[in-house]
């Protein structure tokens, strides 16, 4: 018997990636091919029937008004980790869930075929049966496999217990694919169940937690000058602002533990001391707050940012902070040293340096607790010359002309 020609058939659409990273092709790729059925190919762009274009990406829209004059009947399709104009093409948030991937690029099917009758024959409107749940494509970063309860929990784990590095449970912005091996020796997609987390899993809200009351604490300190309790579930917390310096009479690591918890305005009294009255002489301990609440900001926001941060907007430093002093985060130099040589996004910052976003983001949420971060104004064009990428591009040039003077040599 002859099979059927809709299911057969069906001439494959070819779509041309713009902005993502290999990583990301490389997932794309596994899920055209594993569970589309090769019904959609990556092909180059001027071969291209469809765009998907990283909206979040160096440059990304100029690349769209470009590619729109270049092809401007072409569909694409946007993504992006927050909304963005999108002029009536597709859009999908990250992380993307496959099933929508998989509407909008039937629906921009069944239009070209409408249109311009790309296929053999009309198309199916949608696959039958239930497709095996596919992996999210975690083109985001998300906060699974942190279990916030555990430090809670036990609250006599030591400080020492982490990695001096540590700076959050959070995987990058474009994770690796899994895979597992079949029978016949061809990769399978491995099926994790999504994450049940909160929408938009690399934001918190840092007046939800410990870290939000102590730096209200630490501003009307710093208004009235005048020591100032902060009192909650936990033992007595003194702020002073003259000597810039923190008294808790609670172990550092239960605080530290209390960092991941929840916690309820009416559960907190912040209320200003008597001129001159000073935390107990015995008990206790007192440090910088600078480094409580770097600390804190690390451990509170486990790779994630701040409700209403701008991930395309350029940001600075104010002035170095003293990193041999502070909790150490991965490529924190690195970090410190492009945000004081110049304006730039956290986004950017991420393609620059080409590291982690959870890294980026983590020293983000510390240095803004301190008050060091300047946010300013994001312009329409998001064309701005990277003094940074153009200098290692450079350095990477001329390492290649030494490496090739000196095998000539040899």
């Amino acid at each position: 018997m002859m099979p059927s020609i809709d299911n057969h058939y069906r001439k494959p659409l070819r779509i041309s990636l713009i902005g993502m990273d290999q990583r990301a092709r490389d997932a794309l790729q596994l899920f055209f091919h594993n569970l589309c059925h090769d019904d959609y190919l990556l092909a180059d762009d001027s071969a291209a029937d469809i765009s998907i274009f990283d909206m979040d990406a160096l440059h990304a829209q100029k690349s769209r008004a470009e590619h729109s004059q270049k092809h401007p009947q072409r569909p694409a399709i946007l993504v992006s980790l927050l909304e963005c104009e999108h002029d009536g093409a597709a859009f999908l948030k990250k992380p993307i869930q496959p099933q929508e991937l998989l509407s909008a690029l039937e629906k921009i099917r069944r239009e070209l075929t409408a249109g311009e009758r790309i296929a053999a024959t009309a198309p199916v409107d949608e696959p039958k049966g239930k497709l095996p749940r596919p992996p999210v494509l975690d083109m985001a970063v998300s906060t699974t496999g942190y279990d916030a309860n555990e430090d809670a929990a036990a609250p006599e784990k030591q400080e020492e217990e982490l990695a001096p590095n540590y700076s959050g449970e959070i995987i990058p912005l474009f994770p690796d694919t899994h895979r597992k091996e079949e029978q016949s020796g061809q990769p399978e997609v491995v099926v994790p169940e999504p994450p049940q987390k909160e929408k938009a899993a690399f934001l918190y809200n840092p007046e939800s937690y410990l870290q939000g009351y102590i730096q209200k604490a630490c501003q009307l300190a710093r208004q009235q000058n005048r020591n100032v309790s902060l009192l909650g579930p936990w033992r007595p917390i003194i702020i002073l602002p003259e000597t810039r310096e923190i008294w808790v009479e609670q172990s550092h690591a239960h605080l530290y533990a209390l960092s991941v918890m929840a916690i309820q305005p009416e559960d907190v009294t912040i209320t200003p001391l008597e001129s001159g009255e000073m935390p107990p002489e015995e008990g206790g301990s007192i440090l910088p707050i600078e480094l409580f609440l770097w600390k804190l900001a690390v451990r509170t926001a486990r790779g994630r940012i701040p409700v209403g941060t701008d991930l395309r907007a350029p940001i600075h430093l104010t002035h170095w902070p003293n990193l041999s002093r502070l909790m150490p985060i991965h490529h924190g130099l690195r970090i410190a040293a492009l945000w004081t040589s110049q304006p730039v996004s956290l986004m950017e910052t991420a393609t620059i340096l080409n590291i982690p976003p959870k890294y980026i983001f983590s020293f983000y949420s510390a240095a803004n607790a301190l008050g060091l971060i300047v946010h300013e104004k994001r312009s329409n064009d998001d064309d701005r010359p990277s003094r940074q990428a153009n200098q290692q591009q450079e350095h990477i040039g001329l390492f290649r002309k030494i490496l090739a003077r000196l095998r000539k040599r040899t």
